[in-house]
């Protein structure tokens, strides 16, 4: 396979593999599966989106998410909803409890719904000793209700089972706090089968405004550019830019169409005219024969300008410098000077 072909492979795989894991991620945020149980952002049973959703379509209501502390709830006739709390951190937290005391005083409703899933009671704290409030543990597993509020004094009821209180209510300020002792009344499966509703609408009161707080699950508002992409559903834009600097990437690493191999060139190792030239003479001209051989070249196109005595005297060199090439030439050069104004070239 050439080089070209594996890379258009490898970047199809790799396209393929960022689909398939965003396709996986859409799905699972699609059902709410990557949030915490009792979010207003998860859709399974145990999420409560379909609370969510069915009081933002009630004509005159409005539903909304908080992202923050509660002390940056603002306004007043609101109820605020804080979903499976765990009792044991609501009960230690003496900050929460006033946080909720300072948002209820201001004319808001806060409930407060714990989480069920505790292996022992919680132990008294603030919520006892601000409050006046005792949990209670049932050890008996098949009954519904296991946990419940064992003591609320100066709490109105406004859910029991037997001697068990299941939902209670006090005022503070201008508003009130509502606790119940779980948080399976507000969860989607409960909000269909629509027999907990009338315990539900007697929570929240008469308020046109109610706000799920997600904070408290972890789920908060970080302020970085992520957080503004979802907010602003720019995430398939994200997506666009991420696929364009990959394929900018991609083509700054390897040129497209890829460039073909250069072909081996072919060098001709060779000698020079000169030395073709000596090799030539050596070929066909003896050494003891090169001297005459060159005064006959420079004779046939020079005799007229020569002295017969010169020629003379130049042959008689040729034939005894035979051996000695070079010498014969310097010879033949000095006699042909000598003559004077009547030579027009030498040999």
């Amino acid at each position: 396979m050439s080089a070209w072909r594996a890379r258009i492979l490898a970047l199809l795989v790799a396209a393929g593999f960022a689909y398939g894991l965003l396709r996986l991620f859409g799905v699972q945020f699609a059902a709410g599966d990557v949030y915490p149980e009792y979010s207003s952002l998860r859709s399974d049973p145990m999420g409560a989106k379909l609370l969510f959703d069915s009081l933002a379509r009630l004509p005159g209501m409005t539903a909304q998410r908080n992202y923050f502390p509660l002390d940056f709830v603002e306004g007043t006739g609101t109820a605020v909803l804080l979903l499976a709390v765990n009792p044991e951190s609501f009960a230690d937290a003496e900050l929460n409890l006033m946080a909720q005391e300072r948002l209820a005083g201001r004319g808001n409703r806060v409930v407060v719904a714990m989480k069920e899933t505790v292996d022992k009671p919680p132990q008294p704290g603030a919520l006892q000793r601000l409050w006046h409030v005792r949990f209670g543990l049932d050890s008996d597993r098949k009954h519904a209700r296991h946990l419940y509020f064992a003591e609320a004094q100066d709490w109105r009821v406004l859910d029991r089972a037997g001697g068990k209180l299941l939902a209670i209510e006090r005022a503070f300020g201008k508003g009130s706090v509502v606790l119940f002792a779980g948080s399976s009344d507000f969860n989607n499966e409960s909000t269909a089968a629509s027999d907990r509703l009338d315990l539900v609408a007697a929570a929240l009161g008469d308020y046109s405004r109610v706000i799920f707080d997600e904070q408290h699950f972890g789920i908060a508002e970080s302020g970085s550019v992520v957080g503004l992409a979802r907010r602003f559903r720019l995430t398939g834009l994200g997506l666009g830019l991420a696929i364009c600097a990959l394929l900018w990437l991609w083509k700054n690493a390897a040129r497209f169409p890829p460039a073909q191999s250069a072909q081996p060139t072919e060098r001709l190792s060779g000698r020079t005219s000169l030395t073709g030239l000596v090799t030539l003479l050596r070929r066909h001209v003896p050494p003891s024969e090169l001297a005459a051989a060159c005064w006959r070249e420079w004779l046939a196109g020079n005799r007229r300008d020569a002295a017969p005595d010169h020629v003379r005297r130049a042959a008689e060199i040729v034939r005894n410098r035979a051996a000695d090439p070079l010498e014969a030439e310097r010879e033949i050069r000095a006699v042909l000077h000598a003559r004077g104004p009547h030579a027009k070239g030498e040999p």
